[in-house]
């Protein structure tokens, strides 16, 4: 039976950073929910070299950035969405949001924030502009005024049975982009994992060349790395998946000044598969079973070797079906 209350037949203007593709699946399971969606990149500046100017310089596309945004207006102004989702929201300045709330006078502006907002320069000024403001960061959430919690999701890709053989590839995996300390922790792990004759499948992936020799420069943990042991090519969320299947434990490092859980985190929910993490807040959580989670200190890593052996304990049905794509949807929106 339909709920009353649904996406089925809405518009939707919907902005997100390029993640993985993430944004596309979004966008898909919308449709499937009978949304009508437009899908824009949030961001006006893609490239990780100039991303890493803006750093540096942080008004040096202020000029693009505002013809970016105005040209999407132009394109749309004669639609009349239900709905403007925007994720992160780190690029569409105060002034850019007016014109769309002039423009779209009767929808409901909804923001996602799947980075936490010390991350995010401004972004607390701009809440006054949303109707709606989630947040995945439980401790923002707990101090930030109006601010909701909602966890992110997993694709339906990742939606698997807990397996009962213990055929596995691998004993460790670890995918993702390589940023802050991670580098640093999963040379660790790859010691311990070479000490016990755990097998360890990494696939570290950097935005650019750029990127890389920007490490070695200011990163001491890159200084005698070949560039070899990085990849440059993002990888499908299917070749991911199967990766996962393939192996017991899956390593999760969040970004140090990040407390909200990653969405890696919440996929392993979906795939009910083993997670090794360093961040303690995962304690908080209703699907936290330490049979299944191990939390790790970054600065001192001690994985017992009884977590490998031990089986995956199922959690309960409705705490699973809560960290779905489309419960994240229905959350966000109705």
């Amino acid at each position: 039976m339909e709920k009353e209350h649904s996406i089925k037949g809405k518009k939707i203007l919907f902005f997100s950073p390029a993640f993985f593709d993430y944004e596309s699946k979004i966008k898909s399971k919308m449709q499937e929910m009978g949304a009508i969606v437009d899908l824009y990149d949030g961001r006006s500046v893609t490239k990780a070299r100039d991303r890493a100017l803006m750093k540096i310089f942080p008004n040096i596309f202020n000029n693009r950035t505002i013809e970016y945004f105005n040209n999407i207006l132009k394109e749309n102004k004669d639609k009349n969405y239900d709905y403007i989702f925007i994720v992160k929201c780190d690029m569409m300045s105060k002034e850019i949001l007016e014109e769309y709330h002039k423009t779209f006078p009767n929808a409901i502006f909804c923001l996602y924030l799947w980075d936490s907002i010390k991350n995010i320069k401004g972004i607390s000024e701009k809440f006054g502009y949303f109707h709606r403001v989630f947040s995945f960061d439980k401790k923002d959430v707990e101090k930030t005024q109006n601010l909701q919690f909602r966890p992110l999701f997993y694709l339906d890709i990742y939606k698997k049975e807990v397996k009962t053989d213990n055929n596995y590839k691998y004993d460790f995996c670890f995918c993702g982009t390589i940023h802050a300390d991670r580098f640093k922790i999963i040379k660790k792990i790859f010691g311990i994992c070479n000490e016990k004759k755990y097998r360890f499948y990494t696939y570290c992936y950097l935005q650019s060349n750029f990127i890389y020799y920007f490490y070695k420069i200011t990163k001491s943990e890159f200084r005698l790395i070949p560039k070899e042991v990085f990849s440059f090519t993002k990888l499908s969320s299917q070749i991911i998946s199967d990766l996962v299947d393939d192996s017991r434990v899956i390593l999760d490092i969040q970004h140090p000044k990040q407390s909200g859980l990653t969405m890696r985190t919440i996929e392993m929910v979906g795939m009910n598969k083993k997670l090794v993490t360093t961040n303690q807040e995962i304690k908080k959580y209703d699907f936290y079973n330490p049979e299944n989670i191990l939390v790790i200190d970054r600065e001192n890593i001690v994985i017992p070797d009884a977590f490998l052996l031990t089986e995956y304990q199922s959690i309960d049905p409705e705490i699973y079906k809560n960290y779905s794509l489309e419960n994240w949807i229905n959350d966000i929106f109705i």
